[in-house]
C-alpha cells in the first residue's frame, strides 16, 4: 500500500495503525490444546470424564511479558500525544486494551493449567474474558433457550426421543426469566440483502460441483484455490491442517485453513457458507486494503480493526446465503450460557447440548463437542466468552444493514473499504474495565 502521496494526517494514522497492529495477539493459538482431536475422542468414549484431558504447549512467559510491556508503553505514548483527537486516541487505546486483555487471558489460562494460584488465575481469566470479548446477556440467553426448546414438537417424538427430551430438561434445571425477546431481522431484510450481495458473492457457488452433496475439507481447499486462481488472483492459498477443528484465515501467512481434524463431511450449503465466510469476507476485506489506490484511511477507517464487526459481517453473509437468521451462533451462545449462567461444567454442558441438537437441528455428538470445547477454550474448565462476539456482531451488523439497505454505497462500505469498523462501537465495557485496572485514566 503506497503512502508517499498521503496527507500528514493519513501518514500519522497509517504509522500508528501499524504500531497498534503489531501489538495484536492471536490468543486462540495459545489457548488451543495440542491434542485437541485425541482428547475429543477419549472424552466421547468415556462418560466418566468431566472434561477432556487437554495438553497445551509450554508458554514462553518472557516473550509474553515483553509483549505486555510493549502494549502498555504504546498506550502511555498515545495518551500523551497532542496531535490526536480524543476520539482517535480512544480508538487506539481500546484496540491496545483489547490486546492487553488477550495476553491476560493467555497468562491466566497458563497459570490455571499449571496450578499456579488457581483461584486468582480463575478470577483473572474471567475478567479478561469479560473485558476483551464482552459479557453474556442473561435475558438473551434465556430467550434463545426457551425459543429453541419450544421449537421441539413433543407430540411427534418417538419413545426414545421423549426420554431424551426429559433428560435434557432435567439437566438444565430451573430456568430463569427473560424480560425481553432477542433481536432478529425480518425475512424481507434478509431477502433484500441477499439480492444486494448477489453479484459479489454468488460466483462462489458455481465453483461447488452441482452433482455432489458432500465434501471433505480437502475438497473445500481445492475449491477455494480454484476461486482464488480464476476470480481473485490474490496471494492467498487454502490448505488443510490436520490438527485443527475449525476453519480460519491466517492473514499474516496469507493462508485459508481448512480443518482436517473435523469429523464428518460438509454439505453443499455448509461448504458454501464456509467459503463465503472465510474467503468472501475475511480475505476480500483484507486484500481490498492492500491495493495501491485505496486511501490509507480506508485501511482502518477508525484506527482499529474490530473483530466484532468482522465476524458479525461474516455471519450475516452466511445467514443471507442460507436465507434464514438462526444458525450456529445461537447454539454457541447457548453453550456459553450453560457454562456461565447455568454453572454447568464441560460434561454437563455437552450432555445438554447434544440432546437439544438431536431434537432440533440433528447435529451429531462430535459437532456438539466442538461447540462446547469452544466455550471452555484454554482450560477445558473455565468458560470463555469468545463466541459471544459472533452473535453480538451479527445483531449489530444486521441493524446497520437495516438502516442502510437502500444506500448505493452499502456493499462498498461492507466489503471493499478494507478492514474498517463501520459500526464505530464505543465498547464502553472495555473502556470502563481498562480504567478500573489502571490502564487508562
Amino acid at each position: 500500500m503506497q503512502t508517499a502521496n498521503a496527507s500528514s494526517d493519513e501518514k500519522l494514522l497509517h504509522e500508528l495503525t501499524k504500531a497498534v497492529d503489531a501489538c495484536r495477539v492471536n490468543y486462540v493459538k495459545y489457548l488451543r490444546p495440542i491434542n485437541e482431536a485425541s482428547a475429543r475422542d477419549d472424552f466421547l468414549k468415556d462418560a466418566r470424564l468431566k472434561c477432556p484431558r487437554y495438553k497445551y504447549d509450554k508458554l514462553n512467559e518472557k516473550a509474553l511479558g515483553r509483549k505486555r510491556a510493549h502494549i502498555v508503553e504504546l498506550m502511555n505514548e498515545i495518551k500523551m500525544r497532542k496531535d490526536l483527537s480524543d476520539d482517535l486516541r480512544n480508538i487506539f487505546l481500546k484496540d491496545l486494551g483489547q490486546s492487553w486483555y488477550y495476553t491476560e487471558l493467555i497468562s491466566a489460562a497458563h497459570d490455571y493449567n499449571m496450578g499456579v494460584e488457581k483461584a486468582n488465575a480463575q478470577k483473572r481469566f474471567k475478567r479478561a474474558s469479560d473485558a476483551a470479548l464482552g459479557r453474556m446477556h442473561e435475558d438473551t440467553f434465556w430467550s434463545l433457550l426457551r425459543e429453541r426448546i419450544a421449537s421441539i414438537d413433543t407430540k411427534k417424538l418417538n419413545a426414545d426421543d421423549y426420554v431424551i427430551y426429559h433428560e435434557m430438561l432435567a439437566l438444565i434445571g430451573v430456568m430463569g426469566r427473560n424480560r425481553k425477546r432477542h433481536y432478529a431481522p425480518n425475512r424481507s431484510l434478509i431477502k433484500k440483502f441477499r439480492q444486494r450481495i448477489h453479484d459479489l458473492l454468488d460466483g462462489i457457488a458455481r465453483y461447488i460441483p452441482e452433482d455432489r452433496d458432500s465434501f471433505t475439507p480437502q475438497d473445500g481447499a481445492d475449491i477455494i484455490n480454484e476461486i482464488i486462481k480464476k476470480e481473485l488472483k490474490i496471494p492467498y492459498v487454502a490448505e488443510v491442517d490436520e490438527n485443527v477443528l475449525t476453519a480460519s484465515v491466517r492473514s499474516s501467512e496469507q493462508k485459508i485453513i481448512m480443518p482436517g481434524g473435523r469429523k464428518g463431511l460438509y454439505s453443499r450449503i455448509e461448504l458454501e457458507k464456509l467459503i463465503v465466510h472465510e474467503l468472501g469476507v475475511h480475505t476480500i476485506r483484507a486484500t481490498s486494503a492492500e491495493v495501491d489506490n485505496l486511501p490509507v484511511s480506508a485501511f482502518s477507517k477508525n484506527g482499529a480493526y474490530s473483530r466484532l464487526t468482522e465476524e458479525g459481517l461474516a455471519k450475516v453473509c452466511e445467514q443471507a446465503i442460507d436465507g434464514k437468521y438462526d444458525d450456529i451462533c445461537t447454539v454457541r451462545y447457548l453453550a456459553i450460557g450453560f457454562a456461565q449462567v447455568c454453572k454447568k461444567n464441560f460434561r454437563q454442558s455437552y450432555e445438554i447440548l447434544w440432546r437439544m441438537e438431536h431434537l432440533t437441528s440433528g447435529r451429531n455428538k462430535e459437532d456438539c463437542f466442538s461447540i462446547i470445547q469452544r466455550a471452555f477454550r484454554g482450560t477445558g474448565v473455565l468458560p470463555i466468552n469468545t463466541d459471544l462476539i459472533y452473535r453480538r456482531g451479527y445483531v449489530l451488523v444486521w441493524r446497520y444493514i437495516e438502516d442502510h439497505i437502500n444506500d448505493p454505497s452499502l456493499i462498498k462500505t461492507l466489503f471493499l473499504s478494507g478492514k474498517n469498523d463501520f459500526l464505530e462501537q464505543k465498547r464502553s465495557t472495555l473502556l470502563r474495565m481498562m480504567r478500573e485496572d489502571g490502564l487508562i485514566d
